[in-house]
């Protein structure tokens, strides 16, 4: 069978180069399923593999902006939008009047002026478009582009001077963060054209947090937040920009303004990001998904640990045939310090099933 190709992302924690590895080690397990829920979606890498493997799939996440990026890819299966419509949208259409908030309130934090005031007039041009195959292209070039555009693709900092006075590193690509979005649109309405496609299964892309999302499947896929013994960043503070453009019209009444990035606090919850809380978190939702098979990505040197996460998953449910797989070191591409973080798979085989 032909190696199967995956959009690129550029996500903190992306499987891109672990979900074969994932899949292969759920195939060892032999779980019989026909369907997956992807409870912390993210950019989809898992939920699109599964599409691949002709499983119907639930995408889910707490963000809207990831979302409307599961939508994109997991639940419709085509791209209307074209290169010349999405280059058209950063222009103002005659006669309507924009407002200005990413201009206004953001000058000098992540784009340059030109680039925010290019970001208020797409985003809102969405608005003017006719079906949601064509919203959801539109807003997944726009997240695309704007992380490319990023150094480190994340906005928890307010460093445009690091990208504008970047001379040499190894952190980033100054030729692709000066890409225009008309460059960018480019590269992502052709990565659409190529990805999107039916694998004649209803599958669907849900917004909700992963505890109080009620959708059940055969098989449970799990790759929550990671910590360490040290600080942790958390995935809203790094997504809150993008997260702030899926609702723009409420960005100005949530701006943190204490915060030398600006913040935007909408949907930023605890659930899942408090170390002293996630076991409770993880237990309540495996409470919630007791029928069905349990598949857990995470890192060898997570806290909690490891032995702790299967203690709990055995307790919840005594038909769960937990097993540990070690898939071996892998640096994120975002965060290639610790050479020895391998990412450990725990399967809880629902024997019932």
């Amino acid at each position: 069978m032909s190696k199967i190709k995956l959009p690129v992302t550029r996500y903190y924690g992306s499987k891109r180069k672990l979900v074969e590895r994932i899949w292969n080690g759920i195939e060892i397990k032999e779980l019989k399923f026909d369907s997956v829920l992807d409870i912390f979606g993210g950019t989809g890498l898992f939920s699109y593999y599964a599409k691949c493997k002709s499983k119907q799939v639930i995408y889910n996440d707490i963000f809207r902006f990831n979302s409307i990026i599961g939508k994109k890819l997991i639940q419709q299966s085509s791209n209307e939008l074209t290169l010349e419509r999405a280059k058209n949208m950063l222009l103002p259409i005659e006669g309507i009047i924009y407002q200005n908030i990413i201009a206004k309130n953001f000058s000098g934090i992540y784009f340059t002026d030109e680039e925010n005031y290019q970001i208020d007039i797409f985003v809102q041009n969405i608005d003017f478009l006719e079906n949601e195959n064509l919203k959801a292209s539109a807003y997944y070039i726009l997240f695309q582009s704007c992380i490319i555009k990023r150094p480190y693709n994340l906005f928890h900092r307010n460093n445009l001077n690091m990208r504008l006075n970047y001379k040499n590193g190894n952190f980033g690509n100054k030729k692709t963060w000066e890409r225009s979005f008309s460059e960018l649109f480019e590269r992502f309405i052709n990565e659409l054209n190529e990805f999107c496609f039916d694998n004649d299964e209803e599958n669907i892309s849900l917004n909700s947090s992963a505890i109080q999302c009620k959708a059940q499947a055969d098989l449970l896929y799990i790759d929550p937040p990671y910590f360490t013994s040290g600080s942790n960043t958390t995935y809203h503070s790094k997504y809150h920009f993008l997260e702030g453009l899926a609702h723009y019209s409420e960005i100005e009444n949530n701006i943190d303004h204490n915060k030398k990035n600006k913040e935007i606090t909408i949907n930023k919850s605890l659930e899942f990001e408090n170390k002293s809380t996630f076991l409770n978190d993880l237990e309540q939702l495996l409470l919630n998904h007791i029928n069905s098979h349990i598949v857990i990505s995470y890192r060898n040197n997570g806290v909690p640990n490891i032995e702790e996460m299967a203690e709990l998953i055995r307790n919840v449910n005594n038909n769960f045939e937990v097993s540990i797989t070690d898939l071996g070191n892998y640096g994120y591409a975002l965060n290639r310090n610790n050479i020895n973080n391998n990412e450990i798979l725990i399967i809880a085989k629902n024997i019932l099933l």
